[in-house]
């Protein structure tokens, strides 16, 4: 965990609080209006402010769930669900990045829900061979590169020897194949009306397609293909890598996530 988001937080916080008891309510209105004015003009000012208070919320969330990583110290045998979205698994230890939700931890079953921050990588409270089995579904394609790279290495380093990780991905070969063979009926499951909202009127086109599966309005950050990825789990030092069929036992039975999704399984 990043030690120093609580007090980098409290700071700015400290800050934001100083500067807004002293100035004048004539110019605290007059800043309003200029930064959340309709101008095109202060959309990156707005922007900037919107991102600076999204990663404080972020930064207060990740360091309400520290008591809950706390209780993973020395436990073994651990199931780890990257990036879990909605689909929180029973007995898995769910982490995600959702600062209106609560964390918890239901001991009976084991099961975790767990606000953090991945671009820091894998939690230090997972020790070494601390876990068994390490998944996500459509996760690593939000990450810039090198904090994939450096989740996926933390992920070898918190696995068992014989441990496995397992990642479903978007299938952006068969987006690009679909495309280029103007095979439309592969893309009849997305109405790219109702994701790209943004388009006008009867203009739509296979090329809509291209732009929400490869950006997800800005979501995504980086494109992995089968190749690429078997590559970087060999280099990280993975024994078995294969590419993988999908499992209803471990992959979310979704019609959309079916169709569009390649699995690679890694052994440690």
């Amino acid at each position: 965990m990043n030690l120093g988001i609580p007090r980098v937080t409290t700071f700015i916080q400290s800050i934001y609080r100083a500067v807004k008891a002293v100035l004048p309510i004539k110019l605290k209105e007059t800043i309003k209006r200029k930064i959340w004015g309709s101008s095109n003009a202060t959309r990156p000012v707005r922007m900037a402010i919107l991102n600076l208070l999204n990663e404080i919320k972020i930064s207060i969330a990740v360091r309400n769930s520290s008591k809950y990583l706390q209780v993973l110290i020395d436990k073994k045998n651990l199931k780890v669900h990257l990036g879990c979205g909605g689909h929180k698994k029973s007995g898995w230890v769910n982490i995600d990045l959702s600062p209106q939700k609560e964390p918890y931890w239901l001991e009976l079953t084991g099961t975790f829900y767990i606000n953090y921050d991945l671009r820091f990588g894998l939690p230090i409270e997972f020790g070494i061979g601390s876990c068994d089995y390490i998944y996500s579904a459509h996760f690593f394609e939000h990450l810039e590169y090198h904090y994939g790279l450096k989740l996926m290495s933390d992920c070898y380093r918190a696995l068992r020897p014989g441990g496995i990780f397992r990642m479903a991905m978007p299938n952006y070969k068969g987006l690009f194949e679909a495309y280029l063979q103007e095979n439309y009926k592969y893309v009849e499951l997305i109405d790219i009306n109702k994701f790209l909202t943004c388009i006008e009127p009867g203009t739509s086109t296979f090329v809509d397609h291209i732009n929400f599966g490869v950006y997800q309005n800005g979501e995504h950050k980086c494109i992995y293909d089968e190749e690429k990825l078997i590559l970087i789990l060999q280099k990280i030092g993975f024994s078995i890598i294969n590419e993988s069929e999908f499992k209803i036992d471990v992959d979310p039975d979704n019609e959309l996530r079916r169709c569009y999704s390649f699995y690679i399984e890694a052994v440690k």
